[in-house]
């Protein structure tokens, strides 16, 4: 089963639709514990993956709530070697969630057929899964099920699917599904066995355990039976006979039984590539710039496909020594461009975020084990559990991709570049932003969370960055709440702009709890409309954790857009250029 009819794929049956809201649907990939996975084409021709929930699944009301929350966060995860989300139907019938295509034997079918991985390819595959490890861990995920079966080795590297979606079917009361659970016992961590709390450090696990088997060509912890298994996931030592031995020692740690004694994923990217301050984003370039030949099988998506031909990372310059992971790390790369956005009131077009899935999960009756009643538990996380709200609808969202996604571009101010829209300062412009595209944005929602991910280029210390909500423009007087944080995180402010009635600051924290140094910070706003407008709720995180939480009541503002800004420090001759990048507008549920 592959693509269209006729090449050696399985065409669309008569009951199968023939297009999902804007998507063509061109062939049937598989079909899975959750439901149908579709070949389809957007407007431009692109191809995606279209999952189609079940109606007997969809029709349940703690799933189709788990699901929605569950996609929603999945959207907020950044591509680099992942397989993302671009879009979704959340709440009409039928349910479905697309994701980019990705051609590419998965992991599992690969070293099944041609045994276990070389050297290079075996060091791209462990850098490739912990890079995408990290983007899953910065929105906030824990991936729960990661296995071979969910690394599709792509023409560009390796690639993450399935961070999370599939758990909806492992809600704690199952839905309906008392007794049963949803993971594969091999690559599951010791702590899920025990009942414990489900951390990152579960998924640096299940990281130890798909290496051990890529290069070893068998599961870490093998058995004939799942109790057979889970008694050695919780007991016995890894097996790990016959991998490469400068991998070893990072992989056994992962393997720890012990979750506070495994390294974290940005320490096991340091030990892999031999650079304490490595960057996800960086080794995720470099990895595809060193990433030689795949073979293509359309259906690895939902399930295991055709054999295909193993791929090689061969970057160059490599030393003596070193392993091609640390020679990658290590080779120059191009130095990010600046470009930017001055606020002058003007709502521009729209932007839109426009995929894929393994073959069905082991599902298992709770009768036979008795350690499966404590697996209820396994479901997708969200981490910080006191941090924005989950019960989402998105609105709208931009990942940057497309440089005609209505954001528009202006000079040196603002506009698209490397996939990203930044904005930059100057001598004459001091405080640059952009609303929200609005051509296709008909209306706000009255409750709105709006996410962006912000990485200042440049700038001084005390420059600012951040968004704005309810903003709005009548006869040049423009009026708005904005949320600026520090370049340095030193700080935080929430000002209230009321047009002729001049500025106010309603909160001004002098630091910002979660707020990281290096690399980007993820930015969430709320603001929520209270008692038939009289008051507003405004709230702000950065990478989940709450820096504000204010009400103003005080002829509080009435609705308007959201939208991305930047302000320069108290010198206006050192500019700030910021890159934001995975916007996303969500309507606050209940």
């Amino acid at each position: 089963m592959t693509t269209h009819a006729g090449e050696n794929g399985e065409a669309l049956r008569p009951e199968d639709p023939a297009e999902l809201g804007p998507y063509r649907l061109v062939g049937r990939l598989g079909r899975g514990g959750m439901g149908t996975v579709y070949l389809g084409e957007d407007g431009g021709g692109r191809r995606v993956a279209v999952k189609v929930i079940n109606r007997e699944l969809a029709g349940e009301g703690a799933f189709r709530d788990r699901f929605r929350r569950e996609v929603t966060a999945a959207r907020q995860v950044r591509r680099f070697c992942t397989a993302p989300v671009i879009d979704a139907e959340l709440d009409e019938d039928p349910l479905y969630v697309v994701t980019e295509y990705i051609e590419g034997p998965s992991l599992e079918r690969a070293v099944a057929d041609r045994g276990p991985l070389p050297g290079s390819d075996l060091e791209g595959v462990a850098v490739g899964v912990a890079t995408a490890l990290a983007a899953i861990h910065g929105a906030g995920i824990v991936h729960r099920d990661l296995k071979p079966a969910n690394v599709l080795l792509s023409s560009t590297g390796p690639r993450v699917i399935d961070f999370g979606i599939a758990r909806a079917l492992d809600a704690a009361d199952g839905p309906t599904r008392t007794g049963q659970f949803v993971g594969t016992p091999n690559y599951l961590p010791p702590e899920l066995l025990r009942g414990e709390q489900v951390t990152p450090a579960s998924d640096v696990f299940s990281w130890g355990c798909v290496v051990a088997y890529a290069g070893t060509g068998g599961a870490p912890f093998a058995g004939n039976t799942v109790p057979e298994i889970f008694y050695r996931v919780a007991h016995d030592e890894p097996k790990l006979d016959g991998l490469d031995a400068g991998l070893r020692d990072v992989v056994a740690a992962a393997l720890d039984k012990d979750p506070r004694n495994r390294p974290s994923v940005q320490e096991l990217l340091a030990r892999l590539v031999g650079n304490d301050t490595a960057d996800p984003a960086t080794l995720a370039e470099t990895v595809q710039a060193g990433w030689h030949g795949t073979a293509t099988d359309p259906t690895v998506q939902a399930r295991t496909g055709p054999p295909g031909q193993t791929t090689q990372l061969q970057p160059p310059g490599q030393a003596p020594g070193q392993t091609a992971a640390q020679a990658a790390f290590q080779q120059p790369t191009a130095m990010l461009g600046t470009d930017p956005t001055r606020h002058d009131g003007r709502p521009s077009g729209p932007g839109r975020g426009s995929g894929s899935r393994s073959r069905r999960p082991l599902i298992i009756a709770g009768a036979g084990v008795a350690v499966l009643a404590l697996l209820a538990v396994v479901g997708f996380t969200v981490l910080s559990a006191g941090g924005p709200p989950d019960n989402l609808a998105t609105t709208f969202s931009d990942d940057f991709s497309n440089d005609d996604s209505g954001w528009e571009s202006f000079g040196d101010e603002y506009g698209y570049r490397d996939g990203k829209f930044w904005m930059q300062t100057s001598n004459s412009t001091t405080s640059v932003g952009r609303w929200v595209p609005t051509e296709d944005v008909k209306s706000i929602p009255e409750q709105v969370l709006t996410t962006v991910t912000a990485d200042v280029a440049q700038g001084p210390p005390d420059a600012v960055f951040g968004m704005m909500c309810r903003a709005n423009n009548t006869d040049s007087k423009v009026t708005q709440y904005l949320f600026l944080i520090r370049n340095d995180g030193k700080g935080a402010v929430l000002r209230k702009v009321s047009g002729n009635q001049g500025q106010k600051e309603l909160a001004a924290p002098d630091s910002v709890p979660g707020f990281s140094a290096k690399g980007s910070n993820k930015v969430q706003i709320a603001c929520e409309g209270r008692n038939g407008g009289k008051e507003v709720r405004l709230r702000l995180w950065v990478n989940g954790d709450q820096v504000i939480d204010e009400t103003d009541a005080d002829q509080p503002l009435g609705n308007g857009w959201t939208g991305l800004a930047a302000q320069a420090g108290g010198n206006p001759a050192q500019p700030v250029s910021v890159q934001f990048d995975d916007f996303d507008m969500s309507k606050i549920r209940g």
